[in-house]
C-alpha cells in the first residue's frame, strides 16, 4: 500500500477544504494517508488517515504533499530532501510558485497514482555557522536562500564575502542573500537579483539595500564555496544573523562565519502537469501585474 503525507498549513487560506478534496481523491485508491495530529479537527473522513509527528510521517511515506504557499513548501522540502522524498506542492496561498498543481486541479492526482508524472531535482544549498575557532555551531538546508544580515537592529552590517577563498565584495547593507536557481523568484529577485532557469545549477548573490552605487548580484558556479564574516569594527559590533528559507534567525558570533555551498543532496520535486518554468514565469509572475499600478 502507498503511503503518501500530506503536510498543510492549517487552517489559514483554503487548506482544510483543499486537504479534504485531496483525501476524497486518495482514499478509494486504497493510499494510507499520514497526517500531522494538529489536522485532526479539520478533516472530514478519518478513515483512511493515520497520524504522527511530521519528522517520522516524512520518513515513513512515499510521497509528501505539501498544501500551502511557497512558504509551507520550503519550510518542509528540506526535510523530506533529507529523507530522500519526492515533494508535490498544492497551492493553498497566494502565488505557489512552488506548486505543482492549483486548488482546481486536484482531480488530477489520479496521475499521481498511476504514475504519470515526473520528479525533477534541484540543487539546494547547504549554510554551515562557525564560531570564532572553527567550531561547528549548527548546519542548515536551503531550497531558496541563505540570508546573512541584521534581524529587528535598524542599523545596517558590514559584510564580507569570500568566493572559494578569494576576497569578492565588501558590503555595508541590510544584508547579503545567498540564493539557488529555485530562490532566484523569491527574496533575490524582490532585492534586485536575477531570475534563473531552476534546473540550471548555479549560486546567486545579491546584496540587500547596499550603501554603494555599483553593488549588483553576482552569478557563480554551483560548485563554489562562498564565505561570509561580519566585518564591522569590534568595538562598534553590530550583530548578525543566519536566516535559511524563513526560519528563525541564527546568531553568528563575531568573528565567526558562514559557509555557504551546494548541498550533498538534492530536492525532489513531483510534476504533474506540462508546463515550463517559463509558462510558469508568464502566469504567476508577469500576467498578475498587468494593469497593477
Amino acid at each position: 500500500m502507498k503511503k503518501i503525507t500530506i503536510l498543510p498549513d492549517m487552517p489559514y487560506g483554503d487548506t482544510v477544504s483543499i486537504t479534504n478534496e485531496i483525501a476524497a481523491v486518495l482514499a478509494p485508491a486504497q493510499v494510507e494517508l499520514l497526517l500531522p495530529p494538529e489536522t485532526e479537527p479539520y478533516l472530514s473522513d478519518k478513515s483512511c488517515v493515520r497520524f504522527g509527528n511530521t519528522k517520522s510521517i516524512i520518513q515513513e511515506c512515499d510521497i509528501v504533499i505539501v498544501v500551502g504557499g511557497d512558504g509551507t513548501v520550503t519550510k518542509y522540502a528540506s526535510e523530506a530532501a533529507v529523507h530522500g522524498k519526492p515533494v508535490l506542492g498544492i497551492n493553498g496561498g497566494h502565488l505557489g510558485f512552488l506548486s505543482g498543481l492549483e486548488k482546481s486541479e486536484i482531480a488530477l492526482l489520479s496521475d499521481l497514482l498511476s504514475g504519470k508524472y515526473k520528479i525533477k531535482q534541484r540543487m539546494l544549498l547547504k549554510a554551515e555557522v562557525y564560531d570564532e575557532c572553527g567550531k561547528l555551531l549548527c548546519a542548515e538546508y536551503c531550497v531558496n536562500d541563505a540570508t546573512i544580515g541584521r534581524a529587528t537592529d535598524i542599523r545596517m552590517v558590514d559584510v564580507t564575502v569570500e568566493l572559494d577563498g578569494k576576497p569578492l565584495a565588501r558590503h555595508r547593507a541590510d544584508g547579503v542573500i545567498i540564493a539557488t536557481p529555485t530562490g532566484s523568484t523569491a527574496y533575490s529577485m524582490s532585492a534586485g537579483g536575477p531570475v534563473a532557469d531552476p534546473h540550471i545549477e548555479c549560486i546567486i548573490i545579491t546584496p540587500i539595500c547596499s550603501h554603494s552605487l555599483t553593488a549588483r548580484s553576482v552569478v557563480c558556479s554551483s560548485e563554489s564555496e562562498l564565505v561570509l564574516k561580519n566585518s564591522s569594527e569590534k568595538n562598534d559590533i553590530r550583530r548578525m544573523y543566519l536566516v535559511t528559507d524563513s526560519r528563525a534567525p541564527i546568531e553568528v558570533p563575531y568573528g565567526g562565519k558562514v559557509v555557504v555551498k551546494k548541498a550533498e543532496i538534492p530536492v525532489e520535486f513531483i510534476t504533474i502537469k506540462r508546463q515550463s518554468f517559463y509558462e510558469i514565469l508568464q502566469e504567476k509572475m508577469i500576467e498578475r501585474n498587468i494593469g497593477r499600478g
